[in-house]
């Protein structure tokens, strides 16, 4: 399986911010540099208008255009101080009276409209022009039209070098923000990289340490939450990991021990048929007893992480007891133990959960209770669940609690291994409920309660 990685965060955030800068720099000098070109060329027009205005205005008093053609100076004494503007006037045939010595553009004379034109072109010099053409009217009545230019190699070249500027602005920029991006991300992600030096410390023997939530930016306060959940979650498997591992080698010590004692002496001497199947029934029988501690401690592993396999549906609580005590009732007949069932409950449970948990609450109770008890399984919806007593014929632990310890009791001749009362506990926790054990008025009281089930009497 290939290893693919994501990349680095730091180096990502950095490209992205450089990636903004540019956008945003790139926009910002576009913008400018068209506003600056628009504003030039406004002013350029508003400037040729009024030098328009002005040679109209100036024009109005020259006789006629053989005066104009002696004394050019008449107009063109305005443009004195403005080296990059021209004039160029033609007559109503389009021959040139007035022209200034600059290399202007070739322009149409016949067929343009009345008022102000707008003119452009490139000189035989290679410069380029723009100017206005507008009629104007001499003092005999003489139709004229006048022509200002003005040179724009100036102006394209201070816009061309504002627009280089610009890219080496952006470019600039550009680094410097990922720069700055790339050393200010560093230093944001110091708290994850703490993390991550905190969560590469733990191993299995440092499953108990959690990081330090209160130290992570309010954004980090999910993740820890949730990884300290996840050690929290592993650390209780593996300590009941442990605990079963403990259990299952302290357990199966004893009956091997004696299966490998019985099997060596068996096998010192010759022995009859027999006595090969004495020893052979006793092995048989330690065997049977290790088999049933195994399957109920694995039964009880499963059940630590069984709460998604349940399959929960309305049963009535009294009807499953009453089977269980008929599978009973022989067990209870030889030690002249009655059975007894009262009340009525219905509610939502696991049917094969709910029978395992009656079958070790009963039997529990007919093994420990003396010849001529009586077992009684009352119904309460008040808890909602149930209540088996019996009167204990040996004396109970100061720390009831202590009964639901792994392996706490014992039955005589292999009976029983002290498993059924975790069991049972554990399937009331799956059921969202408890277990607990109370005295009664010198009996005892298993109470089993079942949590967030939706109880009823029948």
């Amino acid at each position: 399986m290939s290893n693919k990685h994501a990349g680095s965060l730091t180096l990502r955030v950095a490209l992205g911010f450089a990636v903004l800068t540019v956008f945003l720099v790139a926009s910002s000098g576009v913008y400018l540099y068209l506003a600056l070109k628009q504003e030039m060329a406004q002013r350029d027009r508003e400037e040729l208008a009024g030098k328009i205005t002005l040679f109209q205005k100036a024009i109005a008093f020259v006789p006629d255009v053989a005066s104009l053609r002696r004394e050019p100076g008449v107009l063109t004494h305005f443009l004195i101080g403005h080296e990059s503007l021209a004039l160029r006037v033609r007559d109503e045939a389009g021959r040139v009276v007035v022209a200034s010595p600059a290399s202007l553009p070739h322009t149409a004379t016949q067929g343009l409209p009345p008022g102000l034109v707008s003119l452009a072109g490139s000189g035989v010099d290679g410069h380029a022009w723009k100017g206005l053409a507008a009629p104007a009217a001499l003092a005999n009545g003489e139709r004229v039209r006048l022509e200002v230019w003005r040179a724009t190699h100036q102006q394209l070249a201070l816009l061309e070098w504002y627009r280089n500027h610009l890219v080496v602005a952006g470019f600039a920029a550009t680094l410097v923000a990922a720069a700055l991006g790339w050393l200010l991300v560093r230093r944001s992600l110091r708290p994850l990289f703490a993390l991550t030096r905190s969560a590469q410390a733990i191993h299995r023997h440092t499953l108990s340490q959690r990081l330090d939530a209160g130290r992570v930016p309010r954004e980090l306060q999910g993740l820890v939450d949730s990884f300290n959940g996840v050690l929290e979650r592993l650390d209780r498997a593996f300590a009941q990991l442990t605990d079963y591992a403990n259990d299952l080698a302290h357990e199966m010590r004893t009956p091997l021990g004696i299966l490998l004692g019985q099997t060596q002496v068996a096998l010192s001497r010759e022995r009859t048929v027999a006595e090969y199947q004495r020893v052979l029934a006793d092995n048989a029988e330690a065997l049977e007893g290790l088999a049933r501690t195994v399957n109920d401690l694995l039964f009880l592993a499963k059940l630590e992480n069984a709460q998604n396999h349940l399959s929960f549906e309305t049963l009535d609580l009294d009807a499953e007891a009453k089977r269980v005590c008929e599978f009973f009732e022989m067990l209870a007949e030889e030690k002249n133990i009655r059975l007894v069932i009262t009340g009525t409950l219905r509610l939502e449970a696991d049917r094969g959960a709910l029978r395992r948990l009656f079958n070790n609450l009963i039997s529990n109770a007919i093994r420990y209770s003396p010849p001529g008890g009586v077992v009684q399984v009352t119904m309460e919806p008040s808890l909602p669940g149930f209540v088996v007593e019996n009167a204990p014929a040996n004396p109970l632990p100061d720390d009831l609690s202590a009964m639901f310890d792994r392996f706490y009791s014992r039955g005589e001749k292999g009976e029983g291994h002290g498993l059924g009362l975790p069991i049972a506990a554990a399937i009331a926790r799956l059921h969202g409920g408890e277990l607990r054990a109370e005295r009664r008025g010198g009996r005892l009281g298993l109470v089993a309660r079942f949590g967030g089930a939706s109880a009823s009497p029948v």
